[in-house]
């Protein structure tokens, strides 16, 4: 089974994703911030990350390095509805952070968020 931890400082939009994943097959460890994932991630093996980008504490983009230094092959899928100045803010241009596999805008429709996920397990694999 797809273990997938799930980084979201927004609690009733962690719990919503979280049951729609389960719903389709996957096994969800939630976190409420950056730093909690990467507690999870010292403790239990999973096969693909989504995380949003602005969090308290560490941000996506930090977040994202961090675990590129200790898992460099790790599918990573960045979540973010933020405005373009708070993106910039956080030294990237788009949504996009390097470092992470793909990226979603919120909000996003489920069949979006799955079929992303299913793409960067397939990728994860070759």
């Amino acid at each position: 089974m797809t273990t997938i931890l799930l980084v979201e400082d927004e609690v009733l939009l962690r719990e919503g994703v979280q049951e729609m994943l389960e719903v389709h097959g996957y096994k969800v460890i939630g976190a409420g911030d950056g730093q909690e994932a990467l507690e999870w991630l010292d403790q239990v093996a999973v096969n693909l990350i989504i995380t949003d980008l602005v969090m308290p504490g560490m941000n996506g983009v930090d977040f994202v390095k961090l675990v590129r230094e200790k898992f460099p092959r790790l599918p990573i899928i960045v979540a973010s509805g933020s405005p373009g100045s708070v993106v910039r803010r956080l030294g990237i241009d788009s949504i996009h952070v390097p470092g992470a596999t793909a990226s979603i805008g919120k909000p996003f429709k489920t069949a979006e968020l799955i079929a992303m996920v299913q793409q960067a397990m397939a990728d994860a694999a070759t």
